[in-house]
């Protein structure tokens, strides 16, 4: 099955610690491509030098925005390879620019000892994806390239006096299998969370995310929890989970954003 995610995340290899190609606009909002796209890039390249196919945590600091107009060239290097795991150094430029430097772990997420119980936070109970309303351009007041790549609805559970949450399902539109790479994407491929409680409130750019992978989903519908608790001198903090449709939780996540009111 051709993939979609896979295809337009692969850049092509120019030696042994770079990489370029174009950004494709299809995973944009608006203008601008997606923060946990642009990071699925570099991971993917990242993907090829680690022992370890498995992403288990990344974090990235976003200083440009992308662009789909440019040429992107990806550089990564090993920091280390050890039994269990690889560590690599990554960053994206545009036109000689740095737009985005990353670090991520890889290594196994099978279940090899079993000697400790499990513990993780439990799913939320939410209306079946069918009833829960589709994300759209028209809904978010925005055009969403994304949305023909990203199939994403949401959950209307009631307000938070405390904090803002939103919930909802998402997938991918040709039905990829998701796995750890996808998990990096789909951390980020929610509405902010605060629009929940203070409506569209204009555009919301990611400065710092970190996603811890915990396991690989089944097959079919993720659920996603994201709340904001933290909102002061023009930034918030986002938490996010996610679950597969058995209610295995599969990814953390954490981020900083700024809010910037429409001009």
């Amino acid at each position: 099955m051709t993939s979609n995610f896979i295809n337009e995340t692969t850049l092509e290899r120019e030696s042994e610690n770079s990489w370029t190609g174009n950004l494709s606009e299809n995973w944009n909002i608006g203008n601008i491509p997606n923060g946990g796209y642009l990071i699925s890039v570099v991971l993917r390249a990242m993907q090829e030098q680690a022992e370890f196919e498995n992403l288990l945590s990344v974090n990235a600091h976003y200083l440009r925005p992308g662009s789909t107009n440019e040429k992107v060239k990806v550089d990564s290097v090993v920091l280390r390879k050890g039994s269990n795991i690889s560590t690599c150094s990554g960053s994206m430029t545009q036109n000689g620019k740095l737009s985005l430097q990353v670090i991520a772990a890889f290594g196994s997420l099978k279940n090899t000892d079993n000697q400790f119980p499990k513990i993780q936070k439990d799913p939320p109970i939410m209306p079946p994806p069918e009833k829960c309303q589709k994300r759209s351009a028209e809904n978010q007041g925005i055009n969403l390239p994304i949305e023909q790549r990203v199939d994403v609805r949401i959950a209307e559970l009631g307000e938070n006096s405390e904090r803002s949450d939103l919930y909802g399902w998402i997938k991918f539109c040709d039905s990829t299998p998701v796995d750890s790479l996808a998990l990096a994407l789909f951390s980020d491929a929610f509405p902010p969370s605060i629009f929940s409680k203070l409506g569209r409130v204009g555009w919301v750019p990611t400065v710092e995310l970190t996603v811890q992978v915990r396991s690989i989903p089944v097959e079919g519908w993720l659920m996603g929890h994201f709340f904001t608790d933290d909102l002061q001198n023009g930034t918030m903090v986002e938490t996010g989970c996610l679950w597969d449709n058995e209610g295995s939780l599969v990814a953390q996540s954490r981020q900083l954003a700024l809010i910037k009111a429409p001009s």
